[in-house]
């Protein structure tokens, strides 16, 4: 197929389909946790932190290079909020990403980490551990990340995108979706809850 214009539903339409389940699990896992209670906010800052440092580098190199942006250095805000709560940020999981290396995959992988900052930002309304303290989650407080989910739209609209292109998409948003998950269970401590959500 030779490449066409495509605009950002028909693309964001493949991306859901495509990660629609993976998603859903996904958000049944973290949202299991009670982030106003100081372990599980732990736990979510780790999970994040330890998925973060998978995938950080091509999504950096993604927004600064195709979407001209300064990107926010998340794994360092994760490390600093993760330090105030004394977690020792030196013993974190670590996960490999080796589908990143596939042509098309960055798209799918910027989908999910400039997605995400949607869902942190209800997430910090609904508030959290230290927040009414004034003890502000550098992580959950950014709110750059939707200046790069909107540039990421504007980005879709402008490329030309075949079938192939978005297809290695979808592949690596589930990819990153799977990345996650892994390092939700990776940053489960001796004696926490594991949280199962198909039984959900």
């Amino acid at each position: 197929m030779n490449a066409t214009s495509t605009s950002p539903p028909v693309v964001l339409e493949a991306l859901r389909c495509a990660t629609g389940p993976a998603h859903d699990k996904l958000d049944a896992a973290f949202g299991s946790l009670d982030l106003t209670r100081k372990d599980d906010l732990a736990r979510f800052l780790r999970g994040h932190a330890t998925g973060m440092a998978a995938i950080f580098a091509p999504f950096r190199a993604f927004v600064a290079g195709e979407l001209d942006l300064s990107c926010p250095d998340y794994p360092a805000a994760l490390r600093a909020d993760l330090t105030e709560l004394g977690e020792d940020t030196t013993t974190l999981p670590r996960i490999s990403s080796p589908w990143l290396a596939a042509d098309g995959a960055a798209l799918g992988l910027a989908y999910v980490v400039a997605g995400s900052r949607l869902g942190l930002a209800m997430l910090r309304k609904r508030g959290y551990h230290g927040q009414s303290a004034g003890l502000r989650s550098r992580y959950m407080e950014d709110e750059s990340g939707i200046g790069i989910w909107r540039a990421l739209l504007a980005h879709m609209r402008a490329a030309e995108l075949d079938d192939a292109h978005i297809a290695a998409a979808c592949t690596a948003a589930r990819d990153t979706f799977t990345c996650f998950a892994e390092a939700f269970d990776a940053s489960a401590r001796s004696g926490e809850r594991i949280v199962e959500p198909d039984a959900a």
